[in-house]
This record gives structure tokens, sequence and C-alpha cells, in this order.
């Protein structure tokens, strides 16, 4: 009975197939595992028989949203990575400016 009810409260939350709903941010471990699961069961349906057209259509749609997903991740690391550079090139110049006021050469009265 209690088996019954866990895959009542997963059907209510849209199951496995919600990870695939979610912003690439937002997901957990269990996320790409619930990925994973689609789409292994997807591929599984392929060798099943008559429904292999539906079955080809929902995993050619997921995995077009799972590079989606990579994508946007890869992107924002990207963004990430040339955000830290520039600042460590600013603080670089800012670094160099204050060795060179700092230097005996040039002290000003």
């Amino acid at each position: 009975m209690q088996q019954g009810r866990e895959e009542e409260e997963e059907e209510e939350d849209g199951g496995p197939e919600r990870a695939l709903e979610k912003s690439p941010f937002q997901l957990t471990a269990a996320d790409v595992y619930d990925i994973s699961s689609v789409v292994g069961r997807d591929l599984l349906q392929l060798s099943a028989g008559p429904q292999v057209p539906a079955a080809l259509a929902r995993l050619q749609f997921r995995i077009v949203r799972v590079l989606e997903m990579l994508e946007a991740l890869v992107s924002e690391s990207s963004l990430a990575e040339e955000q830290l550079r520039m600042e460590r090139d600013s603080l670089r110049r800012e670094l160099e400016v204050l060795r060179a006021e700092g230097s005996p050469g040039s002290t000003q009265q």
C-alpha cells in the first residue's frame, strides 16, 4: 500500500519527466538521474515494437532538451570565467599602479 502512495505522489509531482522542464541552474543530482532514467526508458521502447514512432519522437525531444540544458550551463560557465578574467586583469593593473606609486623614485613632495 505504501508503494502505491509513493507512485501517486511521484505522478502528482510530474515524475522524472519534470526534471526536463527545470532550468539547468536548478537541477539537482536526483534530477540528472531522473533525466537519465527517462531517456533510458525511451531507448528501451525503441526496440519494443509498435510504439517505436512515438518513443522516437519523445526521445528526440528529450535529447534536444538535454542539449539545450548543457548549452546553457556551458554558456553560463564561460560567462563567469570571462568575468573572472576581466576582474583579474583589472586587479593586476591596479597592483601595477600601486607598485609604481610606491617605488622610491616616484615620491612626490
